[in-house]
C-alpha cells in the first residue's frame, strides 16, 4: 500500500496545465449547464497535477493533470485564467497509479449525488444565510421558481415528516412530492400513506383524497362549533339513526304543510346529520326529526286532516264488520289466545332480527356510498391534474392525434353537448390554465384567443383534445358515476362513456385510481370496514347521546 504523497497547494494559470495523455475518458461532455456553473462559480474543487520536467533552469513550470480534466477544460473555455491546484510529487507516483486513480475517482458506486431533499435543504440554507433568491438561482443554474419551491419544501418538512421519510427510505422523492408532503407535516400517518401511494404510482390520487379529507375535517370542526353554539344536535353517523327518525323534507304538519327547518329547530326532536349525498360544501347538513309521531309530524297522507277526509268517505258497513270481528275475538278460548301470543312473539322476534340485519346492511351500504363518492371526487381532481400537466407538454403522445380525429368524426354524446356553455368552458379554461370569470361563459371570441397568437400544430392538437376532455369531464362529473345500481336513469350510459374516456387516458399515461379501474372493469367499488362510530357526547347540554331515542 502506497503512502500518501506530499502535497502543496497553489493557484496556477490554466495555460500552465496540460491534459494527461493517459486519460481514458473519451469525451469530456461539457454541457451548457456545467459550463455555466464553472463560469458563475469558478472551479470550486482544486484540480490535481504533477510538475513536468522543465526544458531549462529559466523555463516556466508546466503541469500535467491527474484529476479534474472536465473542470480544467471548462475553465479554459469560459476564459478563467487560473484555478486552485494541488501539486503532487511526481517522484512518488507508482506504476499504473494514473489509471487506478481514474477508476476510483470516477466510479459511480463511490459517488453519490445529493438527494432532492438534501438539495432543497441546501437551497433553503443559502436563503436563510442571507443570499437572495436571484443570486442562488443564478449560481446554481436554477430558475427562481425552482429555488423558491425547493426552499419552501425544506421549510415545510418538519422533524415528523423527515422521520417518516427516513423510516421509508424515501429521500429520493422529487421536489413536487416533497412540497406536497410538507402540507401534512402535522399528520405523520398521512405522510406515510402518501409515500406508500407514491411507491404504488397513485400519489396524485392519494394527495387529492388527503387534501379533501383535511378540508372536510377543518370545515366540519368549524360547523360543529356553530351548531353547538346554536343548540342544534348533530348526529354524526347518518347510518345509525333511531328507527323513528325521518328526514324533515319528508314530513308535514297536522294541516299537511311542509315543515320549515328554521321553525323546526325549536322541536325537541330536531337534529342534523352531515350531508354526504354529494354537496359541494363539505360541512353541509341535512335536517331530520328523531321522533315525528311524538311531536305531531306526519308523512304526507297520514296527517289528521287527510285521515279525517278519508274516514268520512269510508263505508259504514266496514265499522259493523270491525265490531263483529271484535266480538268473535273476545270469544276465543284461552289456549288459542296463548298460541296466538306465542306466534306473535315469534313473528316479532323474527321481524326484529330481520330489521337488525337490514339496518346493518343499510349502514354498510351507506358507508360504501360515502366512501365511493369521496374516492370518485378525489379521482376527478387527480385526473384533471394529469390533464393539466399533459396539456402543458411540448410534444403530444402518439395516440392523441388519431383519437381526437376519430372522436370528432364519430361525435359521441359527450362531444355533441359542446356549445361553449359556462360549465364546459370553465372546465376547458382550467385544463388550459386560462384565467376566466367563473360566473360568465367565455364568448366565442374569447375562446378563440386561448390557442395563443402563434400556436404550433402540437398546441392546436392539445387544444382540440382539451375541448373533448372538457366535454367528457362534464359528462362524468357526478359523484355517483361509480355506482353500479344505476342511481339515475342515465348512469349506465354515462359509465359507458367514462369507460371509453378513462381507458384512453390510461393509454396516455394517467395512473388510474381504484374507483376508475372499477368503472373500466365494471366491478364493484370495495372499501374498508367502517370504523365504530364515536357517539357525540351531549351530556353537558342535557341531551341524549347518539343511539338513544328521545322517547325511550
Amino acid at each position: 500500500m502506497s503512502t500518501p504523497p506530499p502535497v502543496r497547494a497553489a493557484l496556477l494559470r490554466t495555460d500552465q496545465i496540460h491534459a494527461n495523455p493517459r486519460n481514458v475518458r473519451h469525451s469530456l461532455e461539457l454541457d451548457e449547464e456545467f459550463l455555466n456553473s464553472i463560469e458563475e462559480n469558478g472551479v470550486l474543487v482544486p484540480v490535481v497535477v504533477v510538475q513536468q520536467d522543465q526544458d531549462g533552469p529559466d523555463a516556466e513550470a508546466v503541469y500535467e493533470l491527474k484529476m479534474g480534466h472536465r473542470r480544467h477544460a471548462a475553465a479554459r473555455l469560459r476564459g478563467i485564467e487560473s484555478v486552485a491546484s494541488l501539486i503532487l510529487d511526481a517522484s512518488l507516483r507508482e506504476a499504473g497509479q494514473d489509471y487506478i486513480e481514474q477508476l476510483i475517482e470516477n466510479d459511480a458506486s463511490f459517488r453519490r449525488a445529493l438527494s432532492p431533499l438534501e438539495q432543497a435543504d441546501a437551497l433553503f440554507g443559502a436563503l436563510e444565510d442571507g443570499a437572495s433568491v436571484a443570486i442562488v438561482a443564478r449560481r446554481t443554474g436554477r430558475s427562481k421558481e425552482q429555488v423558491s419551491q425547493a426552499a419552501d419544501a425544506a421549510r415545510r418538512l418538519g422533524q415528523g415528516t423527515r422521520t417518516v421519510l427516513e423510516a421509508n427510505d424515501a429521500y429520493d422523492l422529487d421536489l413536487e412530492v416533497l412540497a406536497a408532503l410538507g402540507e401534512f407535516d402535522d399528520d405523520p400517518n398521512a405522510v406515510a400513506r402518501l409515500i406508500k401511494a407514491h411507491q404504488n404510482g397513485t400519489f396524485t390520487y392519494e394527495l387529492s383524497q388527503e387534501r379533501t379529507e383535511r378540508t372536510e375535517r377543518t370545515a366540519r370542526k368549524a360547523r360543529c362549533a356553530e351548531l353547538k353554539r346554536d343548540g342544534i344536535r348533530l348526529w354524526e353517523d347518518a347510518s345509525n339513526l333511531p328507527p323513528r327518525a325521518q328526514w324533515l323534507e319528508d314530513l308535514v304538519d297536522a294541516d299537511g304543510q311542509d315543515l320549515d327547518e328554521a321553525a323546526h329547530a325549536r322541536c325537541p326532536g330536531h337534529a342534523v346529520v352531515w350531508d354526504d349525498t354529494g354537496s359541494a360544501d363539505p360541512a353541509a347538513v341535512a335536517a331530520l326529526c328523531l321522533n315525528p309521531a311524538a311531536y305531531s309530524h306526519y308523512t304526507p297522507g297520514t296527517e289528521p286532516a287527510a285521515r279525517h277526509t278519508s274516514s268520512t268517505a269510508a263505508d259504514p258497513g266496514d265499522q259493523n264488520d270491525d265490531a263483529e270481528d271484535g266480538h268473535e275475538g273476545a270469544e276465543e278460548d284461552e289456549e288459542a289466545k296463548r298460541a296466538a301470543a306465542e306466534q306473535a312473539e315469534r313473528a316479532r322476534a323474527e321481524a326484529e332480527a330481520k330489521a337488525a340485519a337490514e339496518a346493518a346492511e343499510r349502514k354498510k351500504e351507506h358507508h360504501r356510498k360515502i366512501a365511493g363518492n369521496k374516492a370518485y371526487r378525489a379521482a376527478a381532481e387527480a385526473r384533471r391534474a394529469f390533464l393539466r400537466q399533459l396539456l402543458a407538454r411540448k410534444s403530444a403522445p402518439k395516440p392523441l392525434s388519431a383519437w381526437v380525429t376519430r372522436t370528432l368524426l364519430t361525435c359521441p354524446k359527450p362531444v355533441q353537448s359542446w356549445t361553449g356553455d359556462t360549465t364546459r368552458s370553465a372546465i376547458l379554461a382550467d385544463l388550459l390554465a386560462v384565467a376566466t370569470d367563473e360566473n360568465t361563459a367565455a364568448s366565442a371570441e374569447q375562446r378563440a384567443t386561448w390557442t395563443g397568437s402563434s400556436a404550433t400544430p402540437t398546441r392546436l392538437l392539445f387544444v382540440n383534445f382539451a375541448v373533448i376532455a372538457a366535454c367528457y369531464e362534464k359528462r362524468i362529473e357526478k359523484p355517483n358515476t361509480w355506482r353500479q345500481d344505476q342511481p339515475d336513469w342515465d348512469t349506465e350510459e354515462i359509465r359507458a362513456d367514462a369507460r371509453l374516456y378513462l381507458a384512453f387516458l390510461a393509454e396516455l399515461g394517467h395512473q388510474l385510481s381504484p374507483v376508475e379501474r372499477n368503472i373500466i372493469d365494471d366491478t364493484p367499488f370495495e372499501t374498508e370496514e367502517e370504523p365504530a362510530a364515536t357517539p357525540l357526547n351531549d351530556a353537558d347540554n342535557g341531551e341524549p347521546a347518539q343511539g338513544a331515542d328521545p322517547e325511550d
